[in-house]
């Protein structure tokens, strides 16, 4: 059982910090959960309480275009199909396979040929990063063509490269991995977008069909227990990079030291390159290097594992969702 105190505190930070001036129709919808006790009260019963996964439950049932916009919708819709939003809420967690965050990983990549690991890779889609066309600003990276177009504003010096990177070896480890051709599964995750961020949804479909015309390998299991024997796979021949974008934010510090401790292990046999794209206060040794912080911005770090030891860069600050980047 969550606190309603909790709860009402943790909607309105999230339409101040993470809705305002980004959607509408979350920041609405966020605001009046935190002003309703009939409605906190019914959050606060749940598992999670988490906003995007309220939400999200909602929108499944309605399809983007139907999503309740004010309280009393709100409120109503709960009346009819609180049940059924419960049902959801109990049985599905977020998977959002934001593809707008390889935007933000591209500048970060070392020199190929390179071999992919990410972490939490839900349907793999980020792994076809090579397969987007990029926008920063006047800067173009990558194949007009593609069906998968991503847009980032740049601020600072971003070494943004002149060509897509070459990837020899792609391989994704997800606790519950999403089969791009499971069509509830699908659904759920075209849920997880908000309802107003139209490019969004179309830039998730396209890497949907990019992923169903050639599926990227996500193995089922832990990003600790079973990252040795995933590690092991990887060919030689080809420069290491683990990456993980808005993950270990759902792994207790205990197992994100654990993750560390893993790679750290790994790299007595080879250089491993980890690149991670979390909020604030998620790695402690990026939090150390961070600046201070106004709007939710995800720390955009590079960590070099060599002979068993670390070494930490701060590259970046990065939306969330990877529509903006500035290079530190």
């Amino acid at each position: 059982m969550n606190e309603p105190t909790d709860v009402k505190r943790r909607y309105r930070q999230f339409a101040d910090r993470e809705c305002k001036g980004y959607s509408d129709v979350y920041y609405g919808l966020a605001l009046a959960v935190s002003e309703d006790d009939d409605v906190v009260g019914f959050i606060a019963g749940m598992p999670v309480a988490q906003p995007n996964l309220f939400l999200a439950s909602i929108q499944l049932l309605t399809g983007p275009d139907d999503m309740p916009t004010t309280g009393s919708e709100l409120r109503a819709f709960l009346t009819r199909r609180g049940r059924e939003v419960a049902d959801v809420m109990r049985s599905h967690r977020t998977q959002t396979n934001e593809v707008g965050r390889c935007a933000v990983l591209l500048p970060a990549l070392p020199s190929g040929p390179l071999a992919l690991v990410e972490v939490g890779a839900s349907a793999g889609l980020c792994l076809l990063l090579d397969q987007f066309y990029y926008e920063f600003g006047s800067t173009t990276v990558g194949e007009p063509s593609s069906p998968v177009h991503l847009r980032c504003t740049v601020a600072g010096s971003a070494p943004l490269p002149p060509a897509l990177p070459q990837i020899v070896w792609r391989r994704g480890l997800d606790a519950n991995p999403i089969s791009v051709r499971d069509a509830e599964a699908v659904r759920w995750l075209l849920a997880c977008v908000w309802p107003d961020h139209h490019e969004r949804r179309r830039r998730l479909e396209g890497a949907l069909d990019l992923a169903r015309a050639q599926p990227p390998a996500v193995t089922a299991g832990d990003l600790v227990d079973d990252l040795p024997a995933l590690l092991d796979e990887v060919p030689d021949d080809a420069q290491l990079v683990v990456f993980h974008s808005a993950v270990l934010t759902y792994v207790s510090p205990e197992r994100r030291e654990a993750f560390g401790e893993i790679l750290a292990a790994a790299s007595k046999r080879r250089d491993i390159v980890c690149l991670s794209n979390e909020a604030p206060g998620v790695i402690r040794e990026m939090t150390a290097l961070a600046p201070p912080l106004g709007d939710l911005r995800f720390l955009l770090g590079r960590t070099r594992f060599t002979n068993g030891r670390r070494h930490d860069e701060l590259l970046a600050l990065a939306h969330p969702h990877g529509a903006e980047l500035a290079w530190l």
